[in-house]
């Protein structure tokens, strides 16, 4: 069946992490980055289709681990896996003890979610799948209502002088989206039900709905509020009151960041599982789990400074990868070793 997981990997880079870097650097004209950026994103995913057309019907462990170079990359991909469960389990209790549990400790916010997404990963993929496609639907109608409460409080005045920043910035920023969105979608190879249209569909879908958040967040807070607050795409909400009474309703509008993040974390931990050796496959893959878990809470989540640091080296690191991938697709085009053993494989 198929799946709306590009799509939240999409946009589970962009809370926190994206929105922060996209209006630090680009301020009022982010917006014009996020267009930029869905172009350069687009090519990427055609590159990506070429990977998953060669993968398609086959098990990349077992078609990669024939060679000693593909073996080097199974290693590559079991880092990668590790490094953006690493980004999600520090931005969550960044998040939940900024603005809900404050005095909680980080472990005791992670520890639920990310036992829930390894026991996902520890059933068939359709299960996932069909996870994806049902919160997909809610995340839709979340950001949809959450946007027409916002129209009351929009000031077009806030996007003018439109392209004030210099053109390096939004250039920059450009780049940094199209890494962030992009590149992570690797983590769909290993789910051969989507053709690149459908990818295409829904990455476009995605960057549709960060757009409008982005549009709409600058049209509600303005220059210099998106750059002073960490969290700029749910401070704005909180402006919002129905009835002139009712208000804190943006508690409700955090389901669709913890959606993101919760289905692109199942999605690592799969494929992490899946990527590792098959003998003793149970130890490695708890294992590095917990190792993760441990960087992300108690040596990093504890160093804010190093948080940052991180933070602001992200897209630069997914960029490293990127070229790592596009190696790859190289190299299975042109090794006539690993095409026999794919043909092996498959016959």
């Amino acid at each position: 069946m198929k799946n709306k997981l590009t799509y939240f990997i999409t946009r589970s880079s962009m809370f926190g992490i994206g929105f922060f870097l996209l209006f630090k650097n680009a301020s009022k004209d982010a917006w014009i980055s996020v267009l930029l950026g869905t172009l350069l994103g687009v090519i990427i995913l055609y590159i990506y289709k070429h990977l998953k057309d060669f993968f398609k019907n086959t098990n990349m462990r077992d078609l990669l681990s024939k060679t000693t170079f593909g073996k080097i990359y199974l290693v590559i991909f079991t880092i990668f896996y590790m490094f953006l469960i690493l980004m999600i389990l520090i931005l969550l209790p960044m998040f939940v003890n900024s603005f809900y549990l404050l005095y909680t400790p980080k472990i005791l916010v992670v520890i639920p979610f990310l036992l829930l997404a390894l026991y996902i990963s520890s059933k068939e993929k359709r299960v996932l799948e069909s996870l994806s496609s049902l919160l997909c639907f809610f995340s839709v109608i979340i950001i949809i209502i959450y946007a027409l409460f916002l129209t009351k409080y929009l000031e077009f005045d806030h996007l003018l002088p439109i392209y004030s920043e210099r053109s390096f910035n939004i250039i920059k920023v450009a780049l940094i989206y199209a890494s962030i969105t992009s590149i992570p979608q690797i983590i769909t190879i290993n789910y051969s039900s989507n053709s690149f249209k459908d990818d295409l569909k829904d990455y476009l879908m995605g960057t549709f709905f960060t757009f409008l958040i982005t549009l709409f967040t600058i049209l509600s807070l303005g220059d210099p509020l998106i750059r002073i607050y960490s969290f700029p795409e749910y401070a704005v909400l909180k402006q919002i009151k129905i009835l002139d009474f009712i208000e804190n309703i943006e508690n409700l509008s955090t389901f669709i960041w913890y959606f993101d993040m919760f289905i692109t974390l199942s999605s690592l931990t799969t494929n992490l599982k899946e990527t590792l050796p098959k003998k003793y496959n149970p130890i490695w893959y708890y294992s590095l789990v917990l190792l993760t878990l441990y960087l992300a809470v108690f040596v990093i989540g504890h160093n804010y400074r190093l948080i940052i640091t991180l933070f602001y080296a992200y897209p630069a690191i997914l960029f490293g990868f990127f070229l790592l991938f596009v190696i790859l697709l190289i190299y299975i085009k042109k090794s006539q070793k690993i095409k026999a053993y794919k043909k092996s494989l498959q016959d």
